[in-house]
């Protein structure tokens, strides 16, 4: 009886013998070697490139989202800040300044204007820079003496530059013009324009007695690229250490402006989208290869099973062989990819914010090549499984009937692949249950495909000759005919246009969608404190100097008292033991009444003005989940000490922005008759001089009225969201022209062994031309199924991930069906033709003697 180490001895050379193989089989063709590599690398370039892209995307995102509060991170409260944080932050290098904001009033002579004085500490900004005119005056030179203003305040004040002014009961020479902040992006009701001192120049002032007006501020840094979610966790677990810190607001660079938010929002998970796309595209690719690959080597595998290699050991010198190429590709996607950051740079330099170092992404090369690996691999095995069924007998019969595969090889490749495509997807980013959801989406559109091809085949063989002409009835005939392999190439081409159709229109209309987020006419100035009786002169004011898109409103200011009869300062005692924040029953309230609600106002709930009996309100719906309110809830207000009570009768959704005039809270009309108001109003007023000529005229009449400009922070959100949307626009196009390449590249792969049936249609007598056109229609009508159903599940997709994901209309072109279909149909013409030159080219006798 032989000993296991005998057998241990025989299994030796037999392994070796497949790793001999392997190397064999990989230098058998060196064409074949390079056409493989080529085309894996442009899909493992396409799973680098797009990772690299949306990394150094990301990097720039969180670059400027540092620049929107000058910090990583910003603590603040109406209160002094607790001496805990240092100590939380102790064991974490960073760096720290304070702030402090209050309203204060800035006099010179017999004028005054109510003002914000904002007093800056050492550092700030620590992202970002404070833009000054002129350019040379910076913050820290301010010392004791030295202050910024808005230009509004200067002209409303008569200041030039050294000139002095009086802000808290003590002189402030005026160093410079104080244009824009980086923390200035998000607008609110403001009491004034800004002044910018110095921490020494506030100690010269009486502002300190004011401290329950003060809104005290700490932004940090940290050392190193700290993510969206690194910062995240930093904030939870600061709010967990600190005591009472329901008072804090703790906003990272990632969520602190609600103007960008939902854009960038929108834009990870469509950078999510892209790159799982991009992963099917590249398993698409090298699953078609494989196919075509082992397509041409049957005579090879059977003389192989002749010479008595089992089919297991035969597969896995192919396996081998697609394991060394696939490295090799990968490695060289990866790099090619990798590169692809500076050269889109270089054509929009604007696109990636940051340091240079940013677009090195050495995390995008190690995925690109893990899952180049892990793909090639997964979408390799289903084709290998061919290997079992061929023939030994087909080295001396070409029509040898083909064998069955054993059952767990037939289900075994397929079941690998779905736990590979979730893998890979999971590694992409996302969860489990998005992965999951993928893979599933996936195999349903194959199921679609295969029931397409399956459907349009049986039609074609139904089909009655005779009647369509012998060049289309040769490509009808084709998509019948017995191991024509149409199902595989109209599901793997399908899949492929569904990617590429489903990416177009995303990127299409999410980029649509960024470049509207701002609209063209927003208001560039807000006047604040126009008395009722002063409305017809400003307005007067405002016509005169061409603006535009003029609204007004009436603004009241209360105080909650009660919600259903609850107090408040009860419910948020409740709040603050529950750990919860508890400044939106505090927080003074501004409402207004209207008959009707503004455009980019929607109801979601109940109805405006409809019950007859009481007064009515309608809430903004965030507002109302903060409040704990709904349909009937009742909201006491005190107005200076006059309670009123109103119901809610509607909730809204309110479009913010849209930058126009809006509040939380909607009175009925009548509801707040004789309350004290004033008039908010806002305009659009071009061009940007024009704002100055209002402001002098303003003042002289009207001297109470302020009016801010909001132009600085209107052009800052559109750079932002024109990048966001040019990111957008970019990484769609490159995922779609990879996606054109791979398809191409698998109509080409499927192309390279028609040779033979070239030959002998020559042979026969058909012209070189006649051949030609005979695999054109073959090609197109192939495209054109697959291309039809593709689109079909490329619009499902599309709709899917606009409506459900990122919220937003999916009005999408149905022109897509046919403009895709059509278009793959050319393509794959074109790329079938292309690959067939050289076999159209040959002899006839040369091809058929091998």
């Amino acid at each position: 009886m032989r000993s296991d180490n005998s057998r241990a001895a025989d299994q030796g050379p037999q392994w070796r013998a497949i790793a001999r193989a392997i190397l064999l089989e990989t230098r058998s063709s060196p064409a074949r070697l390079v056409f493989f590599v080529a085309c894996l690398a442009v899909g493992v370039g396409a799973v680098t490139g797009v990772a690299a892209l949306a990394g150094a995307f990301e990097a720039g995102l969180r670059a400027e989202a540092r620049t929107l509060i000058a910090s990583d991170l910003r603590v603040s409260a109406r209160r002094a800040l607790p001496p805990e944080l240092d100590d939380f932050f102790a064991d974490r290098p960073h760096r720290r300044t304070d702030l402090r904001e209050l309203a204060a009033t800035a006099s010179r002579g017999d004028q005054s204007r109510l003002v914000e004085v904002k007093v800056a500490g050492d550092g700030y900004p620590f992202y970002g820079e404070v833009r000054v005119d002129p350019p040379d005056v910076s913050v820290a030179g301010l010392g004791a003496g030295g202050a910024l203003v808005a230009p509004e305040l200067a002209a409303a004040l008569g200041l030039e530059r050294g000139k002095t002014f009086s802000v808290g009961g003590a002189p402030f020479e005026l160093r410079g013009l104080l244009l824009d902040e980086p923390d200035r992006l998000e607008f609110q009701m403001t009491l004034g324009p800004r002044v910018l001192i110095a921490p020494e120049g506030y100690a010269r002032t009486q502002l300190d007695q004011a401290q329950s007006r003060v809104r005290h501020t700490a932004l940090f840094a940290f050392d190193g690229d700290l993510t969206k979610a690194d910062l995240a966790r930093l904030a939870d677990e600061l709010r967990a250490a600190l005591p009472d810190a329901d008072y804090l607001r703790i906003q990272t660079h990632g969520e602190a402006q609600p103007n960008l938010r939902r854009s960038t929002d929108q834009v990870e998970q469509y950078l999510g989208l892209v790159a799982l796309l991009s992963l099917l595209l590249g398993g698409i690719g090298v699953s078609q290869i494989v196919r075509a690959w082992l397509a041409g080597r049957t005579q090879s595998v059977a003389v192989m099973r002749c010479l008595g290699l089992r089919a297991g050991e035969v597969a896995a010198i192919y396996l081998g062989s697609v394991a060394l190429l696939a490295a090799i590709g990968s490695l060289v996607g990866a790099i090619l990819g990798s590169a692809l950051p500076f050269a889109v740079a270089e054509l929009a330099p604007d696109l990636f914010q940051g340091s240079a170092a940013t677009l090195i992404q050495p995390m995008a090369v190690l995925r690109g090549v893990g899952l180049g690996l892990a793909v090639a691999l997964s979408f390799s095995l289903p084709p290998l499984s061919a290997v079992w069924r061929v023939a030994p007998a087909a080295v001396l019969r070409a029509e040898a009937a083909p064998l069955a595969a054993p059952r767990i090889v037939r289900f075994g490749g397929p079941t690998f692949l779905a736990a590979g495509v979730v893998g890979a997807a999971r590694a992409q980013g996302g969860g489990w249950l998005e992965a999951l959801a993928f893979a599933g989406g996936l195999a349903a559109l194959a199921g679609l495909l295969w029931v397409g091809a399956w459907g349009a085949a049986a039609l074609a063989g139904r089909l009655p000759r005779g009647r369509f002409g012998p060049t289309l009835e040769h490509g009808l005939a084709a998509l019948s005919r017995p191991g024509a392999g149409t199902g595989g190439a109209i599901v793997a081409l399908g899949l492929g246009v569904a990617v590429v159709v489903s990416m177009w229109l995303v990127q299409s209309r999410l980029g649509a969608t960024l470049r509207g987020a701002l609209p063209s006419d927003a208001p560039s100035v807000f006047m604040v404190d126009v008395q009722p009786d002063q409305w017809p002169g400003v307005l007067a004011q405002l016509e005169q100097h061409g603006a535009r898109s003029i609204n007004s409103s009436p603004v009241v200011m209360a105080r909650l008292r009660a919600i259903d009869g609850r107090p408040t300062a009860e419910l948020a005692r409740a709040r603050r033991d529950a750990g919860e924040a508890a400044w939106v029953f505090t927080r003074e309230q501004r409402l207004t009444w209207s008959e009707t609600l503004a455009d980019d106002n929607e109801i979601v709930a109940g109805e405006l003005w409809s019950l007859p009996d009481v007064f009515e309100v309608s809430v903004e719906e965030d507002f109302a989940k903060d409040l704990g309110v709904g349909l009937g809830s009742r909201l006491t207000l005190d107005v200076q000490g006059v309670p009123i009570e109103l119901v809610v009768s509607s909730i809204r959704t309110v479009e913010w922005e849209s930058f126009g005039i809006n509040f939380f809270l909607v009175a009925e009309p009548g509801a707040l008759d004789g309350a004290p108001h004033f008039q908010l109003a806002a305009a659009r007023v071009e061009p940007s001089s024009a704002e100055l000529d209002l402001q002098n005229a303003v003042a002289a009449d009207f001297p109470n009225v302020t009016l801010l400009r909001v132009r600085p922070l209107l052009e800052k959100l559109a750079a932002a969201v024109d990048r966001i949307a040019l990111g957008v626009r970019a990484l769609g196009s490159f995922t779609v022209l990879t996606g054109l390449v791979i398809l191409a590249g698998g109509v080409a792969s499927t192309a390279l062994r028609r040779a033979r049936e070239a030959a002998l249609l020559k042979a026969l007598g058909v012209t070189r031309g006649g051949v030609a056109r005979l695999f054109a229609v073959e090609y197109a009508l192939g495209g054109l199924i697959a291309g039809g159903f593709g689109s079909a599940g490329g619009l499902l997709l599309a709709w899917a991930f606009l409506d459900r994901v990122v919220d937003l209309d999916a009005d999408l072109p149905l022109l897509a069906l046919p403009l895709g279909a059509i278009g793959t149909a050319v393509l794959a013409a074109l790329s079938g033709l292309a690959a067939s030159g050289k076999p159209l080219r040959a002899r006839p006798l040369e091809t058929l003697r091998g």
